[in-house]
């Protein structure tokens, strides 16, 4: 059942310019000038859009938070899966800010936040004074990371999504290209095909495709931690 969905501003399925993500300069820029990569991601998770950011820079912010903070939020996400899996409302969207405060770009954390104080806004008789607006700081900055995977490809073969955590890769498909049902997931050396159970409006093709070099990366690093 679809719950919520994003807007789709930057379609996967129009022609365009694409802008792959280059792993390793990421890392070299993250290493030389962290906190000028920390200056994009606080840009790109204002409650105000920053309109002076442009495309590399959104790309800069997302994916070099990566290296920031290599996944350290991991323990606290799964903490916030168990929260939301028990229906504890306020306990987890107490733990998505927490997360949040770690990494503001963290969409587990993002959709979370915006789904409980949506659904919060809802029940009247238990939470008088939350209202739908304040699930938007949220779901705003949300939109900002979905277009900003959206810069990298269009889910083909030859142009896949970029992603840092396999979650993405769902929040991707579920909130912005409302693709909810998939038969299987495979991998290669580079890449998660998802081979869907129907289309969209949003996305036309039986298969997407996600570049996973930094998921595959930071899974080695935890095990030699």
């Amino acid at each position: 059942m679809i719950l919520f969905c994003l807007p789709v501003c930057m379609s996967a399925q129009i022609e365009r310019d694409f802008l792959p993500v280059e792993w390793k300069t990421i890392a070299k820029k993250v290493k030389k000038d962290p906190e000028y990569v920390k200056g994009l991601v606080a840009r790109l998770a204002a409650d105000e859009f920053d309109a002076s950011l442009t495309f590399p820079d959104c790309i800069l912010a997302f994916y070099g938070q990566s290296f920031l903070t290599n996944d350290s939020e991991e323990t606290m996400v799964m903490n916030l899966y168990n929260l939301r899996n028990e229906g504890k409302t306020e306990e987890g969207l107490a733990a998505a800010k927490k997360i949040l405060d770690v990494n503001p770009l963290n969409l587990d954390a993002l959709m979370t936040a915006g789904m409980i104080v949506l659904a919060m806004a809802a029940d009247t008789t238990q939470w008088k004074d939350v209202t739908v607006e304040a699930a938007e700081p949220y779901l705003e900055r949300a939109r900002r990371i979905f277009e900003t995977i959206a810069m990298t490809g269009d889910g083909s073969a030859a142009h896949p999504f970029y992603v840092t955590k396999v979650s993405d890769e769902y929040n991707l498909m579920r909130f912005y290209l409302n693709l909810w049902k998939y038969k299987k997931q495979t991998a290669t050396e580079c890449c998660d095909i998802i081979t869907l159970d129907g289309t969209s409006e949003q996305y036309k093709q039986p298969e997407i495709y996600f570049e996973i070099t930094r998921v595959y990366e930071l899974e080695h690093l935890k095990l030699f931690k």
